[in-house]
């Protein structure tokens, strides 16, 4: 399989979930600071709001993987990315013990990205038995097979009950891997994603930025609107 050497269309879909998470985590610390009565993150709309956007950038992780890894292994860059990952995680859980002492978070995004991604990479040549299996999985956890909890139910008196952030393995490990799937079809990559053969390369260019940024937008996006937010409210108050 011939793998292009950038995918403009996956950029894109990156952008697209960061600017939907951005909205998200708006819209929720307008709640924290008692602005909006939306029930956010709990309320049904707000759930599947949440899906959707992990679903976005699950997928984007699986495809990213046989990205840079089909045609051969590159190792060192594997371990500096997930460096990066736990870096990031790490941050996210100091920064959640601070701001959220009772319900900081022990597993969210980049901790799962971080498991899951060491995990998936055994399955980037096999893009059938990983869309079969990741199939299975979103199958049978709703139907009680496989627990959302695994392996966090052996801790339960250890963590908090209730953390504003937490991404099991199952069901989304089986999208990483449906993620390891779409990449090796022929859709995402013919060449009509090439820059070169795209239209108003420019802005393309400006779209797809936050995809090609998307860790450390993630990291200093909420640090912001709660560093621009906690003045106003104060003031306000």
């Amino acid at each position: 399989m011939r793998i292009t050497k950038r995918n403009y269309a996956l950029d894109l879909l990156r952008s697209l979930a960061i600017f939907l998470m951005v909205i998200f985590h708006f819209i929720y610390d307008l709640k924290y600071f008692g602005w909006l009565t939306w029930d956010i993150p709990d309320g049904d709309g707000w759930k599947n709001f949440r899906y959707v956007i992990l679903t976005l950038f699950f997928v984007c992780v699986g495809v990213s993987l046989v990205y840079s890894h089909a045609e051969q292994s590159h190792l060192k860059k594997f371990i500096k990315r997930l460096a990066k990952v736990a870096i990031g995680a790490g941050i996210i859980t100091l920064m959640s013990l601070v701001m959220f002492p009772q319900n900081w978070i022990y597993f969210g995004v980049l901790h799962f990205i971080l498991i899951a991604s060491l995990c998936a990479i055994l399955f980037v040549p096999y893009p059938r038995l990983s869309l079969m299996l990741g199939t299975c999985i979103i199958i049978l956890v709703p139907l009680g097979v496989l627990k959302n909890r695994w392996p966090f139910n052996y801790f339960d008196e250890f963590l908090p009950n209730y953390t504003v952030d937490y991404v099991p393995l199952f069901p989304w490990f089986g999208v990483i891997l449906l993620g390891i799937s779409l990449a090796h079809s022929k859709w995402l990559n013919h060449d009509t994603f090439q820059l070169n053969n795209l239209k108003n390369e420019k802005l393309i260019r400006r779209l797809t930025w936050p995809g090609k940024h998307s860790l450390i937008i993630y990291l200093i996006h909420q640090p912001f609107f709660f560093a621009v937010l906690t003045p106003v409210n104060w003031w306000l108050n």
